[in-house]
């Protein structure tokens, strides 16, 4: 097994959806159901179904704060493994792994965020749009993050891919592809590796 560090940095604004929700189960699905269950809402209403929107959409841990999943990462180079590098998927699957499940995000205002809630009240860090659902339109919001970065180190078994190769994945995933949620219009990046 080899080993490689990248980075990868802003081209454009990260959009977040955690996809805790889901589950019905979860908490902050019986907590937004409370007001999605509502024919007719009240503003207070609409300000509470975003402030859940936005929290239950940020992948957050205690100690690292904001946070990507690595998945995001080897979900790149696989979706691209046979289109880009004639690598089949399952190859990839089991010779490409990152080495932490969560990657610490850097980001235009970290310093201010210790707590979910820092990224709910500051608009800073919102994303809202119209969608179309079925015959109608809805708001959503969702957590941005502006001038991101985050870095992963990659194992790979050589023998299945080799570095320039692999390298060919990650920098077409992370420049066409991107991470994160609607993209490639938000969250494609450059790389660069140490």
């Amino acid at each position: 097994m080899k080993q490689l560090t990248v980075k990868f940095t802003e081209i454009d604004s990260l959009i977040m959806n955690n996809p805790q929700t889901v589950d019905p189960l979860n908490k902050y699905s019986k907590e937004k159901k409370v007001y999605t269950s509502k024919r007719v809402k009240t503003d207070e209403d609409v300000l509470s179904l975003r402030s859940l929107e936005i929290r239950s959409k940020l992948y957050f841990d205690e100690k690292m704060k904001v946070y990507v999943p690595s998945t995001w990462v080897t979900s790149s180079i696989i979706a691209n493994s046979w289109a880009k590098g004639k690598v089949k998927k399952a190859d990839i699957r089991s010779s490409v792994f990152t080495t932490e499940p969560k990657l610490k995000l850097y980001y235009d205002g970290d310093n201010t965020v210790n707590e979910p809630l820092d990224i709910v009240g500051n608009g800073d860090f919102h994303h809202v749009q119209i969608l179309k659902q079925a015959q109608v339109r809805i708001v959503k919001a969702s957590p941005k993050f502006n001038n991101w970065s985050f870095s992963v180190m990659i194992d790979f078994d050589d023998a299945q891919i080799n570095e320039s190769e692999l390298k060919q994945l990650i920098e077409y995933g992370a420049k066409y592809g991107g991470y994160g949620d609607f993209r490639p219009t938000f969250g494609r990046c450059g790389v660069t590796y140490d």
